[in-house]
């Protein structure tokens, strides 16, 4: 069975990722509001995931899941007004190369206001890891 998680020294890393919907591989309707590359922090037993948001009007709430199965809030969140967009860092255990998400959204389209909760997958590409310090 192939490793199902990123083995990472210490460092910092941007690594590319895909968002995709929970059950199939086609790209989630949140894909264009997410970058594609994300940045992975390892400092001995500490991993810190940072993604940012290209839309923070549009994406009200994101969580991921941890290995026990819990949705966790950010421990870090930074936005910027000016860009509107937000990066978010969250605390994991190990760095899948699929991670379970979920996002709150709201999307203005044609005078109505759509919003929702899902669940999606952020898939890692572990071939695209780069050192960055």
């Amino acid at each position: 069975m192939a490793e199902s998680t990123i083995q990472l020294e210490n460092g910092r890393y941007s690594i590319q990722l895909q968002t995709l919907k929970k059950d199939e591989d086609e790209l989630s309707a949140m894909a264009n509001y997410l970058s594609q590359v994300a940045v992975v922090t390892k400092q001995d037993d500490l991993l810190v995931l940072s993604l940012l948001f290209q839309s923070e009007q549009t994406i009200t709430g994101f969580q991921i899941e941890r290995q026990d199965g819990e949705f966790v809030e950010a421990i870090e969140k930074q936005v910027d007004e000016e860009m509107e967009r937000r990066s978010e860092a969250f605390e994991l255990d190990t760095l899948p190369k699929n991670l379970f998400a979920r996002v709150q959204y709201e999307v203005e389209h044609e005078g109505n206001t759509f919003k929702g909760d899902e669940i999606l997958r952020l898939v890692f590409a572990e071939e695209s890891l780069e050192k960055v310090d």
